[in-house]
């Protein structure tokens, strides 16, 4: 169960529960595998669109109920990822906040991040600086006014084994950094306001996990209209367009659901990171 008192504290918990991931990691394999022949390429942004499996995952009791603990029983899910450190190679994210990037109007924001195989110093684990939350948004992205229309054009300013487009903060934190391991089936949550980062991947196997950001149904994103996913609650508030639950694993509706979905903001244009 989440410690409410250490989340405010720390701005993170971790690990914040734990569901039975036994084959998830190939079953995220498969999913890739599938998307390759429907869509032509990998599928990073709202999978959950399109499948039903991850529908599910995504309003899992024993996920849902620890992020009530933080946000209340009125409850969207704004995005989820596949967050994918691949072995051997550069990739690695430098230290952000999420909350510049995402323009939300609150920080009823939390992300909940799920290690489908076991999440490590040595392959890459997420680095965080408890605590560092407390001081609200900090810093400027450097994408120009228009965050979501740099991401749909593709446009970065980062190196090319970064997995951000655009850089945000530009001190180095890792003197105060910890790594956030995690076991296979255990996930985190964590404040859209927390500094965090992370390394390369330098061991011999993908370092694999499953991301979902849920906001309070109050917040609404800071312009134009944004699409989401109701989870729990009273979620119909007006100020979003609301996304159908999957009809099979890569139907022609969910196909179409989840293209319009990438057109929107929480959908980052899917250009969000490198691939």
């Amino acid at each position: 169960m989440l410690d409410l008192d250490a989340f405010r504290r720390d701005g993170i918990v971790w690990p914040a529960g734990r569901i039975d991931a036994a084959g998830f990691v190939g079953r995220y394999r498969a999913f890739q595998e599938a998307s390759n022949r429907l869509r032509g390429k990998d599928t990073y942004l709202k999978p959950h669109l399109v499948s039903p499996w991850l529908w599910e995952l995504v309003r899992r009791p024993a996920i849902v109920d620890e992020v009530e603990r933080v946000l209340g029983p009125d409850i969207v899910l704004w995005e989820s990822d596949w967050s994918v450190k691949r072995a051997g190679t550069g990739d690695w994210v430098p230290w952000h906040q999420d909350s510049p990037y995402w323009n939300l109007s609150t920080d009823e924001v939390v992300s909940v991040w799920l290690a489908l195989g076991d999440a490590t110093r040595a392959n890459g684990a997420m680095q965080v600086v408890p605590g560092s939350h407390a001081q609200g948004r900090i810093g400027e992205i450097d994408a120009g006014d228009d965050i979501h229309g740099a991401f749909s054009e593709g446009r970065r300013t980062t190196d090319d084994d970064c997995m951000f487009p655009f850089n945000h903060l530009k001190d180095d934190h890792a003197d105060r950094a910890v790594p956030v391991e995690l076991k296979s089936g255990e996930f985190s949550i964590h404040s859209v306001n927390l500094i965090h980062g992370g390394g390369p991947n330098p061991s011999p196997g993908d370092r694999i996990g499953f991301a979902m950001r849920y906001i309070s149904a109050d917040t609404r994103f800071v312009g134009t209209v944004d699409s989401v996913t109701a989870v729990r609650g009273d979620c119909r508030r007006g100020h979003f367009v609301h996304e159908p639950e999957p009809d099979g694993a890569f139907t022609p509706a969910g196909l179409a659901a989840l293209e319009r979905a990438l057109t929107y903001p929480s959908g980052f244009g899917e250009a969000k990171r490198k691939r």
